[in-house]
């Protein structure tokens, strides 16, 4: 894992119930700082949403986005500098046009990656990222 030694802040997100029925799509600058995760079972995704909000997440910060959301989400910054690493943003495209279910959850520290990782793993969670500004930490293949 890749961990940077410099901390960042975070501005506050403003956000109505991010991990309801009704789709709400992260704030600006998703995807960028956040991990996301792949589901194949959309119940795996909201699981793992749950055990977030367990272990104390802001649930804020925990989104879970349906394929059509994730992309529309992606795409709400057309800047090549505010997107996935080219290869990550064909990989998780694939993913979507797969009809797969996403989680994004935001962390307040780099600190936080392998709580992520952890709670992530057991709900079938697969291509975890940490995707920063201007690097990507694989959590889980």
């Amino acid at each position: 894992m890749n961990y940077a030694a410099t901390l960042e802040t975070y501005e506050p997100l403003t956000l109505e119930e991010p991990v309801s029925t009704k789709p709400t799509l992260p704030a600006a600058p998703f995807p960028r700082k956040y991990v996301h995760s792949v589901f194949v079972d959309l119940q795996d995704a909201r699981q793992a949403a749950q055990a977030l909000r367990a272990a104390g997440f802001d649930e804020r910060d925990i989104h879970v986005l349906e394929s059509r959301n994730f992309v529309e989400a992606v795409s709400q910054d057309q800047s090549p500098f505010n997107i996935v690493t080219s290869m990550d943003y064909d990989v998780y495209m694939r993913e979507a046009n797969r009809g797969r279910s996403f989680l994004g959850v935001r962390p307040a520290s780099y600190a936080q990656l392998k709580q992520i990782r952890d709670l992530l793993a057991p709900h079938h969670a697969y291509l975890a990222k940490y995707i920063d500004t201007w690097t990507v930490t694989e959590l889980l293949p």
